[in-house]
């Protein structure tokens, strides 16, 4: 059995369309959880004597990811939510853990973006807030998604 791996190296990248080419979000600090459970729909009748629950619909959610930026990236950011682009957005884990070369763990899913600044602090680095607005289902996949769109 092999040992877990490091999060090191995952990367984040938007596309226009799902096939198309995919521009890197570099120096990621942290990604937010991004895959949820459905909330839960609680009920009792009158012949039980407990609650149960079901699954119900999973709430909409925005991610939240702060990262360390060049002057271009940033102005490449603000354009796509100066324009309100809806573009596809990439999760992609380590190559080094994917079961098949070149083929690692991928999400994606469309979205649009709101980009701001971090706290500026002393002895710190100056980071961007990027949020996603995600308005589809979480797509995993092996590696990148061949389909265009």
């Amino acid at each position: 059995m092999s040992e877990p791996n490091s999060s090191t190296l995952t990367k984040l990248y938007y596309a226009n369309t799902k096939g198309g080419e995919r521009t890197q979000v570099g120096f990621i600090q942290s990604i937010p959880q991004f895959l949820t459970p459905p909330e839960a729909i609680t009920y009792s009748a009158l012949d039980i004597d407990d609650e149960r629950q079901v699954k119900g619909r999973k709430k909409a959610e925005n991610l939240e990811i702060e990262f360390l930026y060049t002057e271009a990236q940033y102005k490449e950011i603000k354009d796509l939510e100066t324009n309100n682009t809806e573009v596809y957005w990439f999760i992609q884990l380590p190559e080094e853990t994917a079961v098949t070369a070149g083929k690692p763990l991928t999400w994606n899913f469309k979205g649009t973006c709101c980009v701001g600044m971090s706290e500026i602090a002393i002895d710190d680095m100056l980071k961007s807030k990027l949020t996603i607005y995600r308005n589809t289902m979480v797509e995993e996949t092996q590696g990148f998604p061949s389909v265009t769109e």
